[in-house]
């Protein structure tokens, strides 16, 4: 649960001033930097054959990629082994007839010269409309561990047309359960403890929406600190208003976003102490929401501090507009905010034409991010013109 003193909006503000500052103190010049590394998001699919592994290996080594970030877990599942998360349900068959993916891409990846970190999905658990398949996945045995909205629904009963609805990907866990940060250090420590992968790259770790996680554990937790329940924030607010008057209900609302956020960052604060511990040469990195402001308000991803606290060596934002003047806004502010070095650009490269991504590409060369991402490997698999051009296109300037 999160510290007795949660961080006021205030931190927010001066994560933000940061945005001027932080960069002389964190960027490397560019004599002494390295070179903006070329990287891939390969989505779980591919995984499910050799000749597809192969084939993703090769197209990467050819078109100069030196980073992979692989998806091993997709849906609290597993696309290797593991030991504690259930096989995924399309390579429960592969994995039953000895083959490895993980162990596979390591070997062939390693064997060009290239970097793989395990990409895992942490809070996100379930999208499909029935329940899985597996009895002992977390979403049948736990259902009680997922996040919670304001009127006491579980992420766990909602239906397909409303998760649309509502624009989310599907069920989360609550981060406010202890159980939560313990299955999740268990299943990433014994991954990286078996394999010699990189790095460890977490995805989804967030909330999915401004309005959970009002679980029973996150409400306890806040009332204990603030004196108030969170939900009373909201569904009394004319009340609560009237007793306290409206800066103090101002000030009890800033105090919830920044306890939400600190849910998360703790979670992430441990797992990393243990990452560090187990393996101090592991690149740990995330996938964050671009925007820092709305990443800290909606989905409670305080990612300016997780880098400058030490939690994370690098992040990825997830700048998929199309438009090249608000993805290079978006990768400047990140590379203010935390030092260009440990940014990698994470750039769109699905439905959208070759030369649209080159221009993304070109128009943050400047910033020298430390690296670019493209999601994804299997957006663009057929489409040569995309390996030739970036094969040929530099990814910084000097």
């Amino acid at each position: 649960m999160p510290k007795a003193e949660s961080r006021s909006v205030l931190q927010l503000s001066f994560i933000l001033a940061l945005l001027f500052t932080a960069e002389a103190v964190f960027n490397l010049t560019p004599s002494s930097r390295a070179e903006t590394a070329k990287a891939l998001w390969v989505v779980r699919t591919t995984l499910l054959s050799r000749a597809s592994i192969d084939r993703m290996v090769s197209q990467a080594a050819d078109a100069g990629f030196d980073n992979l970030f692989v998806q091993v877990c997709g849906r609290a599942d597993s696309y290797f082994p593991s030991r504690v998360y259930p096989p995924a349900e399309n390579c429960r068959e592969l994995l039953g007839s000895g083959f490895d993916p993980l162990a596979y891409v390591l070997q062939k990846a390693h064997a060009r010269g290239i970097k793989v970190h395990a990409w895992v999905n942490t809070l996100l658990v379930w999208s499909n409309g029935r329940l899985p398949k597996e009895p002992a996945h977390v979403l049948n045995r736990h259902p009680e561990w997922m996040m919670t909205d304001r009127s006491g629904g579980s992420l766990a009963r909602y239906s397909q047309s409303l998760f649309r609805k509502l624009g989310i990907t599907g069920v989360f866990l609550s981060p406010a359960r202890q159980q939560v940060a313990a299955l999740l250090e268990e299943f990433i420590l014994d991954l990286v403890s078996r394999y010699p992968v990189d790095g460890i790259h977490l995805d989804y770790i967030r909330y999915p929406m401004e309005t959970v996680d009002f679980s029973p554990e996150a409400r306890r937790g806040f009332q204990d600190i603030a004196g108030v329940d969170p939900v009373s924030l909201f569904q009394q607010a004319g009340e609560i208003k009237g007793q306290k008057g409206e800066d103090a209900y101002k000030k009890l609302l800033e105090k919830w976003t920044a306890y939400r956020a600190e849910i998360i960052t703790e979670l992430l604060a441990r797992l990393s102490g243990k990452l560090n511990r187990l393996k101090p040469d592991l690149v740990r990195s995330a996938a964050v929401k671009p925007e820092i402001a709305s990443a800290f308000r909606i989905y409670g991803q305080d990612w300016p501090a997780w880098v400058m606290q030490g939690y994370l060596d690098m992040v990825l934002p997830m700048a998929y507009s199309t438009k090249p003047d608000v993805v290079f806004s978006q990768i400047s502010q990140a590379c203010q905010a935390v030092g260009r070095e440990r940014v990698w650009a994470g750039l769109r490269a699905y439905e959208v034409p070759v030369s649209g991504i080159i221009e993304r590409v070109r128009r943050i060369a400047p910033l020298q991010p430390g690296g670019c991402c493209f999601f994804s490997y299997d957006g663009v698999r057929n489409n040569r013109a995309f390996f030739r051009r970036v094969r040929n296109e530099p990814l910084s300037k000097p």
